[in-house]
């Protein structure tokens, strides 16, 4: 299990702040898949790379 650092900038942020204040699940859930799982799936592969392993 690898250990990933996702990042968020200032825009991302304020819609994270939205989806809380609306209380929003299915706009937090888009972009968690948008943003979130693309970072992670695009992380994990890098490292696997590098490691010589790519079957992602």
């Amino acid at each position: 299990m690898f250990k990933i650092a996702v990042s968020f900038d200032e825009k991302d942020i304020e819609e994270i702040n939205e989806f809380i204040m609306d209380m929003d699940k299915e706009a937090a859930l888009k972009f968690l898949k948008e943003k979130v799982f693309k970072q992670i799936i695009r992380k994990q592969k890098s490292k696997l790379d590098v490691q010589g392993k790519t079957h992602l």
